[in-house]
């Protein structure tokens, strides 16, 4: 006797079954092709290496890497729901095939093995809906806010094999089946209702009623599917097939002199590229980017999920089928959907991208936001000055660009103008120029490059502002500008290395001057300081300091600079390098990014003095950084506080021990 069983036993209503199987369909159809025209409305999106990006899917979707699922409990709780549906999902579309073309897909050894899995995948389904049960409204460790949906949808995702299993032991109960061991589940219910004395007569009864119910919910889970958080099934994994390869904070590129531009930034949902307004179908709610953002624990108006989730509603009530059509909609983002002040929070961390399991892009909708001309009508004044200062004077301050304290005679700084060719041009930035705490760092840079003996020179007064605070507050034009006379300048002289203490000027000179064809080998000041120790240039000599240090955004998280500022610090004999909870690419902004530097204050708690109470934990003396804004804002809150903890510049450090 050959193992098989009777396919829709104790139904008669196989033809009502495909009557709802297609209106599920038919619905399923609708739903999704709504979602993938609200895509499609977006502007055009580019993507190279498909190869590359299938590989990384694959690994992504198929083994839930731990880049996606940062602890072990998520990981094997969506694991199981995840291989539980697919094995699910095979075995009824073996039936079906069975069913309509007569191949024998579901007999013998296959009918056996498919059955045992089909069981025990159903189980860890059922057990994974229990762990994301208890993770939700037992353990509660990241959010109180679900909505109906989430509980409807555990509900549900539980029921289905939950019915299909009690069938499955009525089944076996009634028929008593010879193969029944292999449907372990199964035959567990058939036992429980042997127990409970039903008769035969009633178990068909509720069996066949049981038939219909599992049916409807199983068509109504298909139904349902794109119009619920589960269609982060398919946008969740096509947005990781389209995750950027380039550096987190990477920006939306604009050329401003086509014709063909009619808009700067984002005023409406259809600016956003087609990846944008897929993301917002994306999201799974997890609330990662919003735990840990400093501008939300400072209590500053906003937050990453409420952004991406009020885009998304917007998205809906403008793509809704059920609209009212006689209504004008309002496409209009700015204060109608996303507030001037939320916008003006975000100090471009990169924090919310980083934490992201599905490789959301924050920052660039927030800065394609920024560059809409609703939003440049309405900077605040503060900026609106720095901005004039810049296009007049060539720096946020609006000094004169003779005014730079290094250029006064009698420090005999060398200058590239008189040089014309040098091994290293040290970029001074802004900070550096004209910023008191900063001032000092440049005359230790200058002094470490004479100690060690290195050619270096200045562009003095022709080095302008790089554009960084002013290409994420979203004034394209201006930093345009200033990329290309910077460009024009630094092309005019030979130099072999620039070298900036700036991880704000490092990331825009690195990173995005290429793009207007300023191509240069661009160093952080941590990574030139430890060739020199590596080369004995200079020598550290032994302290006896405990030192904690402070990741700069733009040069952490969006450069990967981990390491040489560490390696120079550790490089100092007998200095102790204590490190803060939350370090490297999970390290806490300072508060000075994306323009904040420039803004007063809408947040209620500074961000900097958040940080200044994470370093205080590690007991260290010295509160080191690599980063002018981070070294001005940290110093004001050490100042502020009644702490005897130092702020200092990596490189301060360093000329201390020679």
């Amino acid at each position: 006797m050959e193992a098989t069983r009777q396919l829709f036993w104790n139904a008669s209503g196989k033809s009502i079954m495909y009557f709802f199987a297609l209106i599920s369909f038919v619905v399923f159809i609708i739903g999704f092709s709504t979602r993938i025209w609200s895509w499609q409305q977006g502007r055009h999106f580019y993507y190279d290496s498909l190869g590359w990006r299938l590989k990384i899917f694959f690994s992504s979707i198929m083994r839930h890497d731990k880049e996606i699922f940062k602890g072990t409990f998520r990981r094997y709780m969506h694991l199981g729901v995840f291989y539980g549906f697919i094995i699910l999902t095979l075995g009824t579309l073996v039936i079906a095939i069975q069913d309509h073309f007569g191949i024998q897909l579901f007999y013998g050894k296959k009918y056996l093995i498919l059955s045992l899995l089909m069981d025990l995948f159903g189980l860890i389904t059922m057990i994974g809906i229990g762990m994301a049960t208890y993770k939700r409204y037992i353990s509660k460790p990241d959010h109180e806010d679900y909505t109906f949906d989430d509980a409807f949808l555990l509900i549900l995702v539980f029921i289905i094999p939950f019915t299909g299993f009690i069938l499955e032991g009525l089944r076996i109960y009634i028929t008593g089946d010879f193969w029944a061991r292999w449907t372990p589940v199964g035959l567990f219910f058939a036992i429980l209702t042997q127990k409970t004395g039903l008769s035969v007569v009633t178990a068909l009864t509720v069996h066949a009623v049981l038939w219909y119910f599992h049916m409807l919910l199983a068509f109504g889970f298909i139904a349902y599917i794109p119009y619920s958080k589960l269609f982060h099934m398919v946008a969740s994994g096509l947005n990781i097939f389209l995750r950027p390869f380039s550096s987190i904070g990477g920006l939306t590129p604009v050329d401003i002199t086509s014709k063909e531009l009619t808009n700067i930034g984002v005023a409406r949902l259809e600016d956003f590229s087609k990846k944008q307004l897929l993301e917002l179908d994306a999201c799974i709610s997890c609330k990662r980017c919003q735990k840990g953002c400093p501008a939300y624990m400072s209590g500053a108006p906003l937050s990453p999920i409420a952004v991406i989730q009020s885009l998304k509603r917007h998205s809906i009530a403008k793509n809704s089928l059920f609209k009212d059509r006689g209504q004008v909609f309002d496409h209009s983002i700015l204060d109608k959907i996303i507030s001037k002040e939320t916008l003006w929070s975000c100090t471009t961390c990169g924090l919310c991208e980083d934490k992201c399991p599905i490789h959301i892009e924050h920052v660039k909708r927030i800065v394609d936001m920024r560059r809409s001309p609703s939003s440049a009508s309405s900077y605040p004044l503060e900026i609106q000055k720095v901005f004039k200062n810049i296009s007049d004077k060539g720096n946020p301050r609006g000094l004169s660009l003779d005014s730079k304290f290094y250029l006064a005679k009698e420090l005999h700084v060398p200058l590239i103008s008189e040089k014309n060719q040098t091994d290293i041009l040290y970029w001074v930035g802004c900070h550096g120029s004209y910023e008191s705490r900063n001032k000092n760092v440049s005359l230790v840079m200058f002094k470490l490059f004479e100690k060690a003996g290195v050619d270096y020179a200045l562009l003095g007064m022709d080095e302008k502002c790089c554009g960084n605070s002013v290409r994420r507050l979203g004034n394209e034009k201006l930093f345009q500008q200033l990329a290309h006379e910077n460009i024009k300048t630094l092309n005019h002289y030979d130099f072999k290395t620039i070298v900036t203490n700036c991880p704000h000027c490092y990331d825009t000179l690195k990173n995005e001057y290429p793009q207007f064809g300023g191509h240069y080998h661009v160093l952080h000041h941590s990574e030139y300081i430890l060739e020199l120790i590596r080369s004995s240039k200079i020598k550290p000599k032994a302290t006896n300091f405990k030192v904690t240090f402070h990741d700069p955004c733009y040069l952490g998280r969006y450069n990967s600079v981990y390491d040489a500022p560490r390696d120079v610090l550790t490089s100092i004999p007998g200095l102790e390098l204590i490190e803060m909870k939350n370090n490297r690419s999970r390290a806490f902004c300072c508060g000075a990014g994306g323009g904040r530097i420039w803004m007063e204050d809408i947040e209620q708690t500074k961000i900097n003095s958040i940080l200044l109470s994470k370093a205080l934990k590690t007991e260290s003396e010295i509160l080191a950084s690599a980063c002018s804004l981070c070294l001005s804002t940290l110093s004001e809150a050490v100042n502020n506080s009644d702490t005897d903890i130092r702020s200092m510049d990596i490189a301060e450090i360093v000329y201390n021990t020679l």
